[in-house]
């Protein structure tokens, strides 16, 4: 492909587009980049964002690239992927079968090599190794957009090491760095020796307000008087989904209701768990909808919740996309006591932060949320303003300006 002007090619190691990327390929795109989007193969056919590239596709992949390709397809069907045996697996894969690095450069350098952009982006560290060389031989600048504290997920020692390694040999390198928050690009600055670690928020867009309904109540056949409380997402092990779902037999206020709306290998496991007399008509299940349709949803609840707990490093610092689903659908948040999540929450006066690490205690947290009504409605009203000013509208700004330096 003959370089372009204004070409932006972005490497992710995921299957669903993150909308961190499609929100960034927007926003280029409405200044006059060209921007394709270099992924892993979906498990099964579906309908595509037109600028997506799927590696493993028959004009790009060899024999041995498409065997790894579909021993992972069938992996992650049947195994929850941030669960303990994917961990175990992934730890055996890592120290005995594969190199963290050479595994991605090989699927990926194959229909990556293709391209000769202005920049190549590599969206998470897994991203970077092969991004780097990409750049390195087709002269292209770098961007290195780390969407977590990645080597410090609830990994091994020895797999943690291992990924910092990595991070550290390729990131001096990059043209311009960006992350997710204020507190991880501290830690990459103090890590590494970098400096000028930009934060590009995961914002939604804040555009008009998506009207509130009574969806939900419709939907479930809820009373006028039930409060909804919303949890939306993957349902994927270690977000503290089961204390979530226990917790709502802790729950004195009788008019509070959990809706759980999302997908995922842990769906069956929490409605048995929300399946006891003690919880029946308490908890909710509704599956995940289309990116586009979600606000619309989300603003049906009264608030959200974020219960993530601060299990590893990654997990300490992470700002959820959930978190700013809320604040763009103009509902109070009820978050663990993260920093990023007070920083939003708490200090905006947007909502409850506390200890979720039990059933009891988020139980309780929850009574509290919703014990003080002209609390609740300041918040909410905290929260109609802070969508103007934490949105990705403000956040694209921040952008266009890195990649302008790049062109």
């Amino acid at each position: 492909m003959p370089k372009s002007q204004a070409t932006v090619v972005m490497l992710t190691p995921d299957r669903q587009i993150d909308r961190r990327i499609l929100l960034q390929a927007d926003s280029l795109e409405a200044v006059g980049w060209t921007v394709i989007i270099i992924a892993m193969p979906l498990d099964a056919s579906a309908v595509d964002d037109r600028r997506v590239v799927r590696i493993g596709s028959s004009e790009s992949g060899a024999k041995r690239e498409n065997l790894v390709l579909d021993a992972y397809r069938w992996v992650r069907r049947h195994v929850p992927m941030n669960g303990a045996v994917m961990r175990w697996m992934k730890r055996i894969a890592w120290r005995y079968v594969v190199d963290q690095e050479s595994f991605y450069t090989k699927l990926f350098w194959s229909t990556a090599q293709r391209y000769r952009p202005t920049v190549f982006v590599a969206h998470d560290l897994p991203m970077l190794p092969v991004a780097s060389r990409l750049a390195a031989v087709s002269g292209a600048k770098l961007v290195y957009d780390s969407h977590e504290l990645y080597s410090e997920q609830e990994f091994s020692k020895r797999e943690s090491s291992r990924w910092q390694d990595i991070e550290a040999s390729h990131i001096g390198s990059c043209d311009a760095i960006i992350t997710v928050s204020q507190s991880i690009a501290i830690e990459l600055e103090r890590r590494y020796g970098v400096d000028d670690v930009s934060v590009i928020r995961n914002a939604e867009r804040c555009a008009a307000p998506p009207l509130a309904s009574r969806r939900f109540h419709e939907l479930f056949g809820l009373p006028a008087d039930k409060r909804v409380l919303l949890l939306q997402g993957g349902l994927s092990a270690g977000r503290n989904l089961e204390n979530m779902v226990d917790a709502m037999q802790h729950v004195r206020n009788a008019s509070v209701v959990l809706v759980v709306l999302g997908d995922g290998l842990l769906l069956k496991h929490l409605q048995a768990r929300a399946r006891p007399t003690a919880l029946k008509g308490r908890v909710y299940f509704h599956p995940a909808v289309a990116q586009e349709a979600l606000l619309g949803f989300t603003a049906a609840a009264d608030a959200g919740i974020v219960p993530y707990q601060a299990t590893c490093l990654n997990n300490y610092y992470c700002t959820p996309n959930k978190l700013f689903e809320f604040i763009a659908a103009g509902i109070p948040v009820l978050g663990t006591d993260l920093p990023e999540i007070r920083r939003l929450v708490h200090d905006h006066e947007a909502g409850l932060v506390g200890d979720m690490a039990t059933s009891e205690g988020l139980a309780l947290l929850i009574d509290q949320f919703f014990s003080d009504e002209e609390r609740f409605a300041r918040w909410r009203h905290n929260v109609s303003m802070l969508r103007k000013t934490v949105c990705w509208e403000q956040e694209e700004k921040k952008l266009l300006e890195i990649y302008e330096v790049l062109r």
